[in-house]
């Protein structure tokens, strides 16, 4: 199936407004600014990923409460590195920036570069300690900032501190920072206080009720939520508490023709949704799977909301795959692709808040060049190589050369076509980038030794092959942490205990995974081929943590699908999920490659989708991890 497919901030005082880096820097202009007044700051990138920029731009994610938005600002270059300036928006409390060059960002560590406006005491305004708290707690990963719940705790005392009649405001916060900071009975009984202390309040709020209903469910309360959840209904009976419980029940729903009931009628009563598409668009899909044709395009005319590029992207690759009725698939890739082209001159719907407008457009242009290269395979399967090369060019071309299916289909129509030459060095040119394969290169040596024979081909590989290389470690170079790794004691699937003591003078990777994570099961055909290739090496370990598995009997299920697939991989089952709060964790797949002290010197977050890069990439750390290796650099 096809393509749909986170300051150091030390002591929140005036320090925060210079944020040290390795060798870096950042500061601010005036140190404490006041809400309103224009800010002037200065980014030195040296010792970052960015050291070497040609253009960087700030990302500024300015938060009123706990709420951020995000502003693009563009910087000017000066003899020590970057300055820029903007005036917040009159309800800013304070912000958290990040810096970036094309996909390259640097984000302070996970921490972030942050400061806060600040009233004419020179105090912190209302909301500026609570918005980093929230940043802590709940939207940092957003924009891959590192969790921190005990320190989210520490900022709201703080806000409450300075401005005590804000607790009604932060404790929703508050409660699931507790949650999450304290495991077991002891966050249960700090949440349970709070919650009867709220609980005695005369004229709850809706929010109130909400809080009291959703935190007395995760205790095991069934009784007490549903006092409280009948007490929200009763006040707004379409309310959203009521769309999130249905919401909620659509997705909790296992049989599909039960689940589609609701979806239709949550879309009858919810017409306007933000997330009713996502609760429709399995309706189409399904009817494409099944060939029903009339009731797809029925489906596609009665709701409009499914009507995207991506929709019909899915349902013409379906037909695509399938060999059958490829008129029908060519239709739905045409009408797909004239929706992605409207969408990309003209953006409609409404952006996120936390996603800056050239991630926005690009995000148009991804589904564009996802959909042009639908069409131009198809189009390639009909025999027409020159409009299928017109139209996989585009998928290459919007897609950024992020997506290793395009790519090679891309570089196999370039290189069985008659401009060798042009394959060539298109092909080279996607090397180079980062962006190679494995079929890349057997092309490049096909047309390689067309004119030159098969003398010279691996040296011509390794010059084509450096620039990429070069950069991949330069990159990993200024990735590589020393932070103590925490020990973990785990049984595999067989029952074995392994821990981070009985790993020691290893380099380790620790893969988080589960089995509902989709790219997490994407990697896997690259994460086999890294384990067979290491598998001789007794210095290398590679161990699976499973973790955030839903359902029952969970052992299980993660040895069916290791079994099914033919995995090597050695599982450890986190079933209680406290190795991966010890890591951290905010999504996964999330990867840590450990050295032979127990130390985390890497961690990678993501699939990149590209089997080959990602063997490379792991292989490159290892091999930077060897002490032979360490005592050079």
């Amino acid at each position: 199936m096809k393509k749909n497919l986170l300051l150091v901030l030390g002591v929140f005082s005036s320090v925060l407004v210079q944020a040290q880096t390795p060798s870096g820097s950042f500061t601010l202009k005036p140190e404490k600014p006041k809400v309103g007044q224009e800010i002037r700051f200065s980014y030195n990138p040296a010792g970052t990923s960015l050291s070497h920029a040609a253009s960087v731009t700030a990302q500024v994610y300015a938060y009123d409460d706990h709420k951020p938005k995000v502003q693009e600002i563009p910087l000017k270059k000066t003899r020590h590195g970057w300055e820029g300036r903007f005036k917040p928006a009159p309800e800013v409390d304070g912000a958290i920036l990040t810096f970036r060059e094309e996909e390259t960002i640097d984000n302070n560590g996970g921490k972030g570069y942050a400061f806060y406006l600040y009233d004419a005491k020179k105090q912190p305004v209302p909301g500026a300690v609570y918005g980093m708290a929230a940043a802590f707690s709940e939207w940092g990963p957003m924009i891959e900032m590192d969790l921190d719940y005990k320190k989210a705790l520490e900022l709201l005392e703080q806000e409450l501190t300075n401005y005590p009649n804000r607790k009604p405001d932060v404790l929703q916060t508050k409660l699931y920072a507790l949650l999450s900071a304290y495991k077991g009975e002891e966050g249960k009984q700090k949440v349970k206080a709070e919650l009867e202390a709220l609980s005695q309040q005369k004229d709850l709020t809706v929010k109130q009720l909400g809080m009291l209903a959703n935190f007395y469910d995760r205790l095991g309360d069934k009784e007490k939520a549903a006092q409280y959840a009948a007490q929200i209904k009763a006040q707004e009976p379409t309310g959203e508490y009521v769309q999130n419980e249905r919401m909620m029940a659509y997705y909790m729903e296992k049989d599909p023709e039960k689940r589609k009931e609701l979806a239709i009628a949550f879309a009858k009563d919810f017409p306007q949704h933000a997330h009713l598409a996502n609760m429709l668009m399995g309706i189409p899909l399904e009817y494409a799977s099944e060939g029903k044709w009339q009731e797809f395009d029925a489906f596609m005319a009665q709701y409009p909301v499914v009507a995207t590029a991506n929709v019909y992207n899915s349902a013409a690759w379906r037909l695509y795959e399938s060999g059958e009725n490829l008129s029908k698939a060519k239709e739905l890739a045409q009408k797909g692709y004239q929706i992605a082209q409207k969408e990309v001159a003209q953006p409609s719907g409404k952006k996120d808040d936390l996603i800056t407008e050239t991630d926005w457009k690009r995000g148009h242009q991804m589904s564009l060049g996802q959909v042009a290269d639908t069409y131009g395979a198809i189009l390639l399967k009909e025999g027409n190589r020159a409009e299928a090369e017109r139209y996989l060019a585009e998928g290459y071309q919007f897609t950024r050369g992020n997506n290793p299916e395009i790519n090679n289909r891309y570089a196999e129509v370039l290189a069985t076509g008659p401009d060798k030459a042009k394959a060539q060095k298109v092909l080279e040119t996607m090397v180079s980038s980062g962006h190679g394969t494995s079929k890349m290169k057997g092309y490049l040596k096909d047309l390689y030794t067309q004119t030159n024979g098969e003398a010279g081909f691996d040296s011509y590989w390794t010059k084509v092959e450096a620039p990429a290389i070069e950069k991949m470690r330069a990159d990993l170079k200024k990735k590589i942490m020393l932070e103590k790794a925490p020990s973990f004691e785990l049984r595999d699937l067989n029952g074995n205990v392994v821990s981070l003591a009985s790993l020691k003078g290893k380099t380790v990777v620790v893969d988080f995974w589960a089995t509902w994570c989709g790219p997490c099961i994407a990697s896997f055909p690259g994460m086999q081929q890294a384990v067979a290739k290491f598998k001789d090496n007794d210095k290398v370990a590679f161990v699976f943590v499973n973790s955030w598995e839903n359902g029952e009997d969970r052992h299980k299920k993660v040895a069916d699908f290791i079994s099914k697939k033919n995995y090597t991989f050695q599982v450890l089952m986190d079933e209680e999920n406290k190795m991966i709060d010890a890591y951290k964790v905010s999504g996964i797949p999330t990867k840590f490659i450990l050295d032979g002290n127990g130390n985390i010197r890497f961690k990678s977050m993501g699939y990149s989708g590209n089997n080959d890069k990602t063997v490379q990439e792991l292989s490159m750390m290892i091999d930077m991890l060897r002490p032979e290796a360490m005592a050079v650099n």
